[in-house]
């Protein structure tokens, strides 16, 4: 049980250290994306730009005359701006980035004229195959690979112009890739790191829950054990007043109370005993003949009540459990079938195996719908809620989820129809 409880505290702070980690991860990747597609937006619109400006064409870099290289007998004239010997003399030149082009097109899709910034930066061949595969997937915008494009139609005069805005962007989208991996490793490595603190903090955060569960489970050990001798004497005691007063109303009443009452505290010491964590202690058996054994007792008693009960057991489904655990939890689900099923309805019992065993009881119930069948296995939950006495304290189905759980297998109860209730117990 305190496993179970450190275990699941570490899958929920886990899981919502994960959810943060991530959420910020895929907001700032989210926005760093976001202002990389506008920048290259903003660098393809002024490629587009330049279809309604005078063609430029590149020229090589003037070289600037220097009067002291042929002059050495005099001191060099001073520095002027502009004058700087790398520097291109373009006229006109417009704010394009080398890796940029804008391509001019026929009305058959062929390339008319290519405009770039940068002599032989797209060869025709190349720009052909990529204006091919834009043309195809007919858009006007997008991705094509690592380039962006953009296609626009003008209109001059009477004849119309396709120009395509090329724009290679592999150096921003890597950049996006490092940092979605740097985030990535960031994140998991701190992710990581948090967990290991929250793994080796977990036992001390449970400690106190650990602690008053350990006192209250040692409470009902000890009250059931120091019950077990007050009602030994009163049952002693009432034998000898029948001895000497004879048979009567009273010490009738008294043997059943006391009857119930050591019932009720060996199912309060059955469950303490198994909420402890036992390794448990396995052996392969028959289910099939175990089920069919402790179900068989209940026809007599099922019958004598004028309700009806049908068995489908497949023969040779072996298990590995507790087996004596397994039938005590085969017969609780049996006596509360025949405790609650309607006058004249039927019961039926199902053992099948798959990929799961299943077990399947179910018994005609026309107040299933005013039970809460998420809470039917807690500890003293009674669908009366005037608790009329019926000779049972709501312990029989919590012992039986124990049994179930201890076997790592589940049990549920769920409702057919308005009339008849199931429940079905699930062993690997």
């Amino acid at each position: 049980m305190i496993r179970q409880l450190q275990r699941k505290f570490i899958s929920i702070t886990a899981a919502a250290l994960f959810s943060i980690i991530l959420l910020v991860m895929v907001a700032i990747n989210g926005l760093f994306f976001y202002q990389t597609d506008k920048m290259l937006e903003s660098r393809l619109a002024q490629i587009m730009t330049w279809q309604s400006s005078p063609m430029s064409r590149p020229t090589a870099p003037e070289q600037v005359s220097e009067p002291w290289a042929d002059h050495s007998d005099g001191p060099p004239p001073p520095h002027r701006p502009g004058n700087d010997r790398t520097r291109p003399l373009l006229e006109g030149r417009l704010d394009i980035r080398p890796n940029g082009c804008l391509i001019c097109l026929n009305e058959d899709g062929s390339i008319r004229e290519i405009r770039q910034d940068g002599a032989g930066i797209y060869s025709t061949e190349e720009l052909s195959g990529i204006i091919a595969d834009i043309l195809s997937t007919k858009k006007i915008s997008g991705w094509h690979q690592y380039y962006k494009f953009r296609l626009e139609t003008i209109k001059t005069g009477e004849s119309t112009e396709v120009v395509v805005g090329l724009l290679n962007a592999s150096d921003s989208l890597y950049s996006i890739f490092s940092v979605i991996l740097i985030s990535a490793v960031i994140g998991l490595t701190s992710f990581l790191l948090v967990l290991l603190i929250v793994i080796l903090a977990s036992k001390r955060a449970v400690k106190p829950i650990a602690e008053s569960y350990i006192r209250q489970k040692q409470f009902v050990t000890d009250a059931g054990h120091e019950l077990k001798t007050p009602l030994t004497v009163i049952s002693a005691d009432n034998e000898l007043l029948r001895i000497l007063c004879g048979d009567n109303e009273w010490s009738d009443g008294i043997d059943r109370q006391v009857t119930k009452m050591n019932g009720l505290v060996q199912n309060l010491i059955a469950l303490a005993k198994m909420d402890e964590e036992q390794k448990p202690v396995f052996a392969s058996f028959n289910l099939s003949d175990a089920v069919y054994d402790t179900v068989m007792p209940f026809e007599n008693l099922i019958l004598s009540r004028e309700k009806y009960i049908t068995v489908d057991i497949a023969e040779n489904i072996f298990y590995t459990g507790d087996e004596s655990r397994l039938r005590q939890m085969v017969s609780i689900l049996m006596d509360n079938a025949a405790k609650y099923c309607d006058e004249k309805g039927a019961i039926s019992v199902c053992l099948r195996a798959d990929r799961l065993i299943r077990l399947q009881i179910s018994n005609d119930y026309d107040a299933v719908n005013t039970c809460d069948l998420e809470q039917i296995f807690q500890r003293f939950y009674r669908t009366d809620k005037a608790r009329t006495p019926d000779g049972s304290y709501g312990l029989g189905l919590s012992i039986a989820k124990s049994i179930v759980a201890y076997h790592k297998g589940t049990i549920h109860a769920r409702a057919l129809g308005h009339d008849r209730i199931m429940f079905e117990v699930l062993l690997r």
